[in-house]
């Protein structure tokens, strides 16, 4: 074989290996862009959603109470269904008739929607919870139950107790006025305090005003409040006895509870209630007794009125009584002075001494 042949049939070898390597290079660009297209399907049709905590209510949760949280769970639309699962951890806690789990079984999504799923739970806070914050964590995954494997996320809930407390005693009883002293002694303020004698308690009831605006009281201070207070008559009351006197009938003289309610703002802006109860014993013909009392420390300065409808009423027929004593006087001047000045005379002539009476009576014969 020549040189020329040979040449020939190495350069041919030479030829088919390039087009072997282009062919290659093709088909592994073909394999490529082959799997981007089959990832990017699979991507878009995973059910990977998004789980955020919406809201907490009350925020701070407080201590003794319950509180409300709400997750938003989005990105359902490629999802056969979804299962969540609340895992509480101390102070948080649900009651027992309710569920830990919840499920859809199908995806939410609606064309032209958000895709999104709202999960509230509704925890109880332990009462002992000290001020601080503390995980609540969430377990998910898709389909309409709960199985081994899982995905977890954890979210933080704030606790404060901002309540604050209060004591009570009676300070004085007057008949049936009685004046209550009421003190914080919590660590907080109570702001816009407002003391009512509710009316569905079982053995008292309030007579006019049921209810007395105090204003604010920081930690220590006290007041003092007075409502007239009278027994309620029941049917059963009325068979154990009549006052010999009046012969209204009466509640038998032992002790019973007065139950006083104080509404107050706490630090965070929550309306809150008081409830508290005080020994009494109050009846219809007797001076009424109960536990009396005084607080130490500063009290804030209060104007309490009891019986203030009475006062008010007292005053009215005061100035009536002025203002038709005025016009009679105005209308029937000449006469009242003209009898003011008789009487003076006769007045006059009665207290004289006996000789100058017989003098005048000289002069005038």
């Amino acid at each position: 074989m020549d040189f020329k042949s040979t040449l020939f049939k190495k350069g041919f070898s030479s030829a088919n290996v390039m087009k072997n390597k282009k062919n290659l290079t093709s088909l592994s660009l073909v394999l490529l862009f082959s799997l981007f297209i089959i990832s990017f399907a699979s991507a878009s049709s995973l059910c990977d959603p998004s789980i955020s905590l919406v809201s907490q209510d009350p925020n701070p949760a407080v201590p003794g109470e319950y509180v409300k949280v709400v997750f938003e769970i989005s990105g359902l639309g490629n999802c056969n269904g979804y299962a969540v699962k609340l895992a509480p951890d101390y102070p948080f806690s649900l009651d027992s008739n309710d569920s830990l789990i919840q499920t859809i079984s199908s995806s939410p999504y609606v064309p032209d929607t958000k895709d999104v799923w709202m999960v509230s739970y509704k925890l109880r806070v332990d009462p002992a919870a000290i001020n601080g914050d503390y995980n609540v964590t969430l377990e998910y995954n898709e389909g309409n139950y709960m199985t081994p494997f899982y995905s977890a996320k954890a979210f933080n809930l704030s606790v404060q107790d901002s309540r604050t407390s209060f004591d009570a005693v009676i300070q004085a009883i007057n008949g049936n006025e009685v004046s209550i002293a009421i003190a914080n002694t919590g660590k907080y303020a109570a702001n816009s305090v407002v003391v009512r004698i509710p009316s569905n308690q079982s053995y008292y009831q309030a007579s006019g005003i049921d209810g007395q605006m105090v204003g604010n009281l920081a930690s220590g201070d006290y007041t003092i409040v007075g409502f007239s207070i009278t027994p309620k008559i029941s049917r059963q009351n009325q068979t154990t006895g009549t006052n010999p006197n009046s012969g209204i009938n009466y509640m038998p003289q032992q002790d019973k509870n007065l139950q006083c309610d104080i509404y107050y703002t706490d630090n965070i802006g929550q309306r809150r209630i008081a409830s508290l109860e005080l020994p009494l014993k109050l009846t219809t013909n007797t001076t009424a007794s109960g536990a009396y009392g005084n607080f130490p420390g500063s009290r804030r300065s209060t104007t309490t009125s009891i019986n203030l409808l009475s006062s008010i009423n007292f005053w009215i027929i005061i100035a009536l009584i002025a203002i038709v004593a005025f016009f009679l006087y105005r209308k029937y001047s000449e006469q009242i002075k003209e009898f003011f000045s008789k009487k003076k005379q006769n007045s006059s002539s009665e207290e004289a001494p006996s000789w100058v009476k017989n003098h005048r009576n000289k002069l005038k014969s």
